[in-house]
């Protein structure tokens, strides 16, 4: 095992990132340093928003020693300009439209078009029905137009 698949083991419950947590942590180091804001900028506007976390806990984070909980996922999304959407998918900077995904253990992959439709619920990725998944995925006032 390499030094950074030990230290991956050491996150917290000891459970290794997934793919969609390794998408959260390349998308969050990719979107930063392309907006050329320091780990130590994001981490000020993060507190700005409420929601500290510390340079280090955002060097964690794209290392992918430090996990992302859905409270996070949303600041982050914030304070990076974007949306908790693109922080999720894949490949988010390179990915092609018809290149395979892994959204995580079932479905293994679907196309990147597909995963992006899903992502942002217009689109199911299995076999239920339009109407039921647009009930369960889409607010009522969504619906309604």
């Amino acid at each position: 095992m390499t030094p950074d698949e030990q230290a991956k083991q050491g996150k917290s419950a000891g459970r290794p990132l997934g793919p969609i947590g390794e998408a959260v942590r390349s998308n969050i180091k990719s979107i930063r340093e392309g907006q050329g804001l320091s780990q130590a900028e994001l981490s000020a506007n993060l507190t700005n928003l409420g929601r500290p976390i510390p340079p280090l806990g955002i060097h964690r984070i794209e290392a992918g020693t430090r996990r992302v909980d859905v409270d996070d996922l949303v600041a982050l999304a914030v304070a990076l300009t974007t949306t908790p959407a693109t922080l999720l998918m894949p490949n988010i900077g390179s990915v092609q439209p018809d290149e395979q995904v892994q959204l995580g253990e079932v479905p293994p992959t679907v196309s990147a078009r597909r995963a992006w439709r899903w992502i942002t619920a217009r689109d199911r990725i299995n076999n239920v029905r339009l109407t039921a998944f647009i009930g369960r995925s889409w607010p009522g006032w969504e619906q309604d137009e």
